[in-house]
């Protein structure tokens, strides 16, 4: 299995993209660390990786605090005893035009997203900054198409989205020379939960998907194959890129 002894964290894991990706990474052989608020849906996740016959932990966590990222980083080195992989995927979205963003939207935003990214690797960056060239970790963020284009969510969020690619840039100078590939997945139109709150109607649904030229949207599992191809060996010389995942739509 191609991420056989490996150690996987999926912050939001418990739904949509998180999960898949945990799933993905499970099934090729990694112990993977559900990461998430949401403490049915993780307990629940877990139970199903494990049932599947997978490696899996579920702590509960907050990405909007650093401590409560420290406390989860504690929980998972005392279970498994390292972090090879770590995928910074928690966020919200909220649609939403810049009149109608209150202050403290603007804030629960920012620092769920944001915030959460920066606090996620900070508490897990002594254990990448331990990393070698032969020992190599991964550290993949799930960003938005949002933060290039300014669309698809309210403007908190692609303020949120446009500062993890920053973020993941210089984790990516910071890590790189210590064997750590750093990269951005950027999806666009996923089917999701959030999907469907942004989109709730047909007639909403039928004028987007004209606007993605092969014709579909995507699905979680277009994200997880693509963060499962990061995590491996096969994509160690790719570093510190934005890799749009949206179908064609934004270019």
């Amino acid at each position: 299995m191609k991420l056989d002894g490996k150690v996987a964290v999926v912050t939001g894991a418990a739904k949509g993209i998180g999960k898949c990706i945990a799933g993905a990474m499970a099934a090729e052989g990694a112990k993977v660390c559900i990461l998430d608020f949401d403490e049915a849906a993780g307990q629940a996740c877990e139970a199903e990786l494990r049932a599947a016959g997978g490696d899996a932990l579920f702590v509960r966590a907050d990405v909007s605090s650093c401590d409560s990222q420290l406390a989860a980083k504690r929980a998972i080195l005392d279970a498994y005893g390292r972090v090879d992989i770590l995928v910074v995927n928690a966020g919200i979205s909220v649609k939403h035009s810049i009149a109608d963003i209150t202050p403290d939207e603007w804030e629960r935003v920012i620092s769920i997203n944001l915030s959460g990214s920066f606090y996620t690797v900070k508490a897990f960056y002594d254990e990448f900054k331990q990393k070698t060239p032969a020992d190599e970790g991964k550290i993949i963020f799930i960003t938005s198409g949002s933060g290039i284009t300014g669309t698809g969510g309210g403007a908190h969020y692609a303020a949120s989205k446009s500062g993890q690619h920053g973020l993941m840039r210089a984790v990516s100078k910071e890590l790189g020379p210590n064997g750590v590939n750093v990269n951005a997945i950027a999806p666009r139109v996923i089917v999701t939960d959030i999907f469907d709150m942004l989109y709730p109607t047909e007639e909403e649904k039928r004028a987007l998907v004209r606007k993605i030229p092969i014709g579909r949207f995507g699905y979680p599992e277009d994200i997880a194959n693509f963060a499962l191809f990061l995590a491996t060996k096969e994509a160690s010389y790719m570093h510190g890129q934005i890799v749009l995942l949206d179908g064609g739509r934004t270019y």
